[in-house]
């Protein structure tokens, strides 16, 4: 399994970004195969990292220095597509002409691969006067590297810090852990680790959390496959924490995925919990029930159904309920950075945000707590959905959790939980923890 080291490679206000290529020359063979994978990854809307992985691991014949120079320009253009736009001067350049801007960064751009980029000679010219601006004069939305609806939404929201934040978002994420306590406690763990000269450090508030030193082979490991750890980041197991489920309760996870978030919810409770975890997509949840099997979580309801309409009649009367909503991804830019140019619909994607927080309503007891979650920095993804329902529901409250060691400056004057990665370390998360009312109204 690969992952990426955390690192800030791209000041928006200072220098101008360079990939960060191994020793050697890059080949035009190797240009063309980077710019085959981007626009694969960007046509078919496929995750980066793991398409990377399997791509490269496909290509033995390949050194290893050569396959990092490929995932390396990859990633890179990625991340800094709007820089690289703004250096060609060109509304809709090829891949291959990105990539031959990003070489020009590093100073690795000759005439062989520009012209096996299709780059003019006006246009390698007309690049090398463009880099040499001064970076922190281009406008925001170019050095943020935000794409014209991501554009619009940052604006709408106005972050503070907004160059410490872009900075963030352009960097390499951490590897992060969540310790099950049934295998072993998390010191036992960091030892089992070191063992294979793996170095892993707690991460402070999150009791189940470590963060890897660098980047590591784990699937491999005895204590994986005993079903000793996930690799989840630290924000999602703060959304683990946010519900404060109890030992004996009874949980509804209504949009599992793959169940990272049911795992942390069990392993947090040590196994006790009487867990449903649904998810549109049977497929995942399969996925769910391998990882669990691996936990000794056996007895693990799952349920393949459309969380939009209304639910079955047993699943009501849940003690917890968390709604981890599909979004655009925005606060996973750093582990995800495809995701700065999808093509969202973002009326549908609000419609289907607002349904499922009715149907986790629905399925609430009377008093109990639902948690409504997002990876998005947007707000009208995250406030605006909560605030909505808020406004349809006065029975409901919002509530702050009272999570030890939650770090002050995450939690808003109207008390959701924001978090940032570069104030906390983590992805970008929204977590509303809202109550419901003692008593069901009556009609």
């Amino acid at each position: 399994m690969t992952h990426s080291t955390p690192t800030h490679p791209s000041p928006p206000g200072g220098d101008w970004p360079r990939p960060d290529l191994p020793r050697g020359r890059t080949f035009p063979a190797q240009l063309q195969l980077a710019a085959e994978l981007l626009e694969r990854i960007t046509e078919e809307g496929l995750p980066a990292d793991r398409s990377l992985q399997r791509e490269l691991a496909a290509r033995r014949k390949m050194g290893r220095r050569d396959r990092e120079r490929v995932r390396e320009l990859t990633l890179f253009v990625l991340r800094q597509r709007r820089v690289l736009d703004w250096l060609l001067d060109d509304g809709a350049p090829s891949m291959a002409a990105r990539l031959a801007a990003a070489l020009s960064l590093a100073d690795a751009l000759d005439s062989v691969l520009a012209e096996a980029a299709g780059l003019a000679a006006e246009t390698t010219t007309r690049l090398a006067a463009r880099a040499a601006e001064p970076f922190d004069q281009l406008p925001d939305d170019v050095r943020f590297n935000l794409s014209a609806a991501a554009a619009g939404q940052w604006r709408a929201w106005q972050p503070d810090d907004p160059d410490t934040l872009a900075r963030a978002l352009d960097a390499r994420a951490p590897v992060d852990l969540h310790a099950n306590p049934r295998h072993a406690d998390r010191d036992a763990l960091i030892g089992e680790l070191a063992e294979a000269d793996i170095e892993a450090t707690p991460i402070a508030g999150l009791p189940l959390g470590l963060r890897l030193g660098r980047p590591a082979r784990l699937t491999r490991l005895p204590a994986f496959e005993a079903g000793g750890f996930e690799v989840q980041d630290a924000g999602s197991q703060w959304v683990v924490r946010a519900l404060e489920a109890r030992p004996g309760e009874r949980v509804l996870d209504l949009c599992a995925g793959a169940g990272g978030k049911s795992l942390g919810l069990l392993d947090e409770a040590r196994g006790d919990l009487a867990l449903t975890a649904c998810d549109l997509h049977a497929e995942r949840l399969e996925r769910l029930a391998q990882r669990a099997a691996r936990h000794g979580d056996t007895r693990l309801d799952q349920r393949a159904l459309d969380a939009t309409r209304p639910l079955p009649a047993d699943l009501t009367g849940f003690d917890r309920v968390l709604v981890d909503a599909p979004c655009s991804g925005s606060g996973t830019w750093r582990r995800h950075p495809e995701l700065r140019w999808a093509h969202i619909d973002w009326t549908g994607l609000a419609d289907t945000q607002r349904r499922l927080l009715e149907q986790a309503a629905n399925a609430t007891r009377p008093g109990g707590r639902l948690v409504y979650a997002t990876c998005s920095l947007w707000p009208m993804e995250n406030e605006a959905i909560v605030e909505g329902f808020l406004a349809r529901h006065p029975g409901w409250q919002a509530t702050r959790p009272a999570l030890e060691g939650l770090p002050d400056d995450a939690v808003t004057p109207a008390g959701w939980i924001r978090l940032r990665p570069d104030r906390h370390g983590c992805d970008g998360f929204f977590i509303a923890c809202l109550q419901a009312p003692d008593e069901r109204p009556t009609a």
